[in-house]
């Protein structure tokens, strides 16, 4: 990205919204603050982000509802999603796993903790952004991969979640697999196209 990353945050409690505005001022974003998912929803077509930080419990739309949103739609299943949340239930986690969440902050927040996260998750844009102009090439050269190595249909899934740069944690709550099953599938990933390591599988689909 050559400007600056364009950062939405989504938050009902305009105290915490300009808490967090303060708290990621010193990266230089172009950030956005709105008080609702369906106001974010609303303007995405306009100023469309390159990551988003969204509380998880919001009236009308939560977290989650933001996030299946996001997720579901092919224009914006590529932007990363960071959740703020105070719940610190696992059931939560894995239910913001299964709407398309990229990554969790617990609140309160520490200013140093949310800036270490959104530079991770804007590294992760930019992976999504080659991933997703290989997969638009004419030759759609990573379907023809898949198909000359033979990948089952669950190691596609685990190969897509491996590349978006998902823990064995991750992708376990995502598919409903033991994280043992998800090491499996990687370990006939590698072998089925000739990888070595993660790092081989990306840059065999970049």
């Amino acid at each position: 990205m050559t400007r600056a990353p364009r950062v939405l945050v989504i938050d009902d409690d305009p105290a915490a919204l300009q808490i967090t505005r303060i708290q990621l001022q010193p990266e230089g974003y172009e950030l956005a603050l709105v008080n609702s998912g369906v106001a974010a929803l609303d303007r995405l077509s306009d100023e469309p982000p390159d990551l988003v930080i969204c509380d998880l419990m919001m009236p009308e739309l939560d977290g989650y509802a933001v996030s299946r949103a996001l997720k579901a739609d092919p224009e914006w299943r590529y932007v990363p999603i960071i959740l703020l949340t105070a719940l610190d239930a696992r059931d939560a986690i894995v239910q913001g796993l299964e709407a398309g969440a990229d990554e969790f902050v617990s609140k309160p927040v520490e200013g140093a903790v949310l800036r270490a996260r959104a530079r991770s998750m804007l590294r992760v844009r930019r992976t999504y952004e080659q991933l997703r102009a290989c997969a638009l090439q004419p030759e759609d050269r990573r379907t023809e991969i898949m198909v000359q190595a033979r990948l089952t249909e669950r190691e596609r899934e685990v190969l897509e979640l491996l590349l978006l740069g998902r823990t064995h944690e991750d992708i376990a709550h995502v598919l409903g697999i033991s994280e043992r099953t998800s090491k499996f599938h990687q370990s006939n990933l590698l072998v089925k196209l000739g990888a070595e390591s993660r790092l081989d599988l990306m840059r065999l689909f970049l």
